[in-house]
């Protein structure tokens, strides 16, 4: 048993390196034997990300979802609400399900209470600003997040987030008519390298 257990997590270890280095279809083949030994959030969580680069949305949905669940069922509310956060970003991104992507975020928030600040809370924060600009062409929203996720970005020295909320700042100010601000903003923020959080 034991020994199935270290297998299963160096498994899990190898397609989270997979994934680190951009190997989506190595890092899918690595989780797939994780999972056959055991169904772990964490493999799940790793199989769902290779499955989003991989252009496999069903597969990520159900994985996503999964892993939530098993989340929750540990106990561990930072790890459900980055999955919550992704989930929403998913159901407004591809189903355009606008309703179930705020169920989403409103059950990441509400994980999230009591957490001490993380990037959980800069992601949710940039991941809602997106919505809210995109989807739901609702500025002031819009905005009111943006500030959220640069705000928590600086606390925690995310370069990514950092980056990412200045673009979402560049395209609402383009939104806002301020085209040269906006787009100066833009080339501010992709001139850096991003990696880009939460697994998107």
């Amino acid at each position: 048993m034991a020994d199935s257990v270290a297998q299963t997590s160096d498994l899990v270890a190898a397609g989270q390196a997979a994934l680190a280095k951009g190997a989506w279809a190595e890092a899918r083949e690595l989780l797939i034997r994780a999972l056959k030994d055991a169904e772990t959030p964490e493999a799940l969580e790793g199989f769902a990300l290779s499955c989003w680069w991989l252009e496999d949305i069903p597969a990520m949905f159900d994985a996503r979802e999964r892993s939530f669940r098993l989340y929750r069922a540990r106990g561990d509310n930072r790890a459900a609400a980055r999955l919550a956060t992704a989930l929403g970003m998913d159901y407004a991104d591809f189903r355009n399900e606008l309703a179930v992507a705020t169920g989403w975020f409103q059950r990441a928030d509400s994980l999230l209470e009591g957490i001490e600040l993380c990037a959980e809370h800069g992601w949710l924060a940039l991941y809602r600003g997106i919505v809210c600009l995109i989807l739901e062409c609702d500025l002031a929203a819009a905005r009111e997040q943006q500030r959220r996720a640069l705000e928590f970005g600086q606390q925690l020295s995310i370069f990514d987030l950092r980056m990412l909320a200045l673009t979402l700042d560049g395209l609402i100010l383009v939104r806002e008519g301020k085209v040269a601000e906006g787009m100066r903003r833009m080339d501010e923020a992709t001139a850096a390298p991003s990696h880009v959080g939460l697994g998107r």
